[in-house]
């Protein structure tokens, strides 16, 4: 079940970017933009799917209660009394509403159509922010902080993953650029802003939650923020200034990279925010990450801490990690396939990810 619950979370985080790219791009005047394409049945299939991806998470606290009261009270109480089933059946409202909208627009009435279901969206992100686990634990603080993070977190891979898999040229890209640079740097400040928050109210300690799997997961995800960056730069610098130089330039294969790194950081995010969040006494030798296992196979309790030394092999992962980013750029600079660039990114993230565990000393 936690298997189906992850998928689930990576393909809601999914349809909320199609959603919310979509909407906003419909917003922009089409002489700021590419010429886009958005298939109307990828807005329906997104809004009719989305209640069903988000009520994974509300099926696993059915099941967990059903064999004491039964399958079908388990059900109602859930539905009625729990937080997660409360704030799906708003999430099931508003996706109808939201079908609704996308089956009767009509073309000449696409700003309203746009605007509507942008409100929409961004009502069914609060929804989830609702029943997380942020929101559980600090109300306020983590509903607002988990939908500051969901929402700035879905624009930019919307409007990443819209223009770089429906956009039918990419005309009107310095334009384009000249104002989704600000949206794209705003969306991080506020991911990065909301994410320490988020992190405060779910962490006890980050270095020392890398012993367990949410602590892990959290790692990895910040990994990859740093090729994320280098392509959000790379899109905004160097490929405004090889556009500017050769209008036959097509940038949007590294807008693409950027949408795979992102969509690996919604996965990243599913995959860890089913883990139990390292607060209070949650350290037990049992409870240590299998990951974390593989660098340090040893007897762990509450006491234990995270410090940090310098060895040999650090040094050589190091040396790894520039020698990868070297690599990225000779990719990029001789139009290498999308996945080869992808697929060293990947590795120059594991290259870090290995350093920092190798340099774990614990106390």
């Amino acid at each position: 079940m936690d298997i189906i619950v992850i998928i689930s979370q990576a393909l809601l985080y999914l349809c909320f970017s199609i959603l919310a790219g979509s909407f906003l791009l419909l917003l922009v005047p089409s002489s700021y933009r590419p010429n886009i394409k958005i298939p109307k049945y990828l807005l329906l299939i997104s809004a009719i799917i989305l209640p069903v991806f988000a009520f994974f998470p509300v099926l696993d606290s059915i099941l967990f209660i059903a064999p004491r009261l039964g399958l079908l009270e388990s059900f109602k109480i859930v539905l009625t009394t729990y937080t997660v089933g409360t704030a799906w059946d708003f999430t099931l409202i508003g996706s109808v509403l939201l079908v609704l909208l996308i089956s009767l627009a009509r073309p000449k009435e696409k700003d309203t159509f746009a605007f509507l279901g942008t409100v929409l969206t961004f009502g069914l992100i609060l929804t989830v922010a609702w029943s997380s686990h942020a929101g559980a634990m600090e109300p306020i603080t983590g509903i607002i902080s988990h939908f500051i993070h969901l929402t700035a977190a879905s624009i930019w891979v919307g409007v990443v993953l819209i223009v770089g898999w429906c956009a039918i040229n990419h005309n009107n890209w310095l334009k384009f650029l000249s104002w989704f640079s600000k949206i794209a740097i705003g969306c991080l400040t506020a991911t990065a802003i909301s994410g320490i928050l988020l992190t405060n109210v779910m962490v006890d300690g980050y270095t020392d939650s890398w012993m367990v799997s949410y602590g892990q997961g959290l790692l990895i995800k910040h990994l990859f923020l740093l090729p994320l960056v280098f392509y959000a730069l790379l899109n905004g610098l160097i490929v405004k200034y090889k556009v500017s130089k050769d209008i036959t330039f097509n940038p949007i294969p590294w807008v693409r990279v950027e949408g795979l790194i992102l969509f690996v950081i919604f996965t990243i995010t599913a995959i860890f925010s089913q883990q139990s969040p390292p607060h209070g006494n949650y350290l037990t030798n049992d409870a240590v990450s299998p990951l974390f296992r593989l660098f340090h196979d040893v007897i762990i309790d509450s006491s234990n801490t995270i410090g940090f030394t310098v060895n040999l092999n650090i040094v050589y992962f190091f040396f790894l990690c520039i020698s990868l980013v070297g690599l990225i750029i000779l990719s990029i600079y001789k139009k290498a396939s999308i996945m080869i660039t992808f697929l060293l990114s990947c590795l120059f993230v594991m290259s870090i990810y290995f350093m920092l565990m190798i340099s774990v000393v614990i106390s």
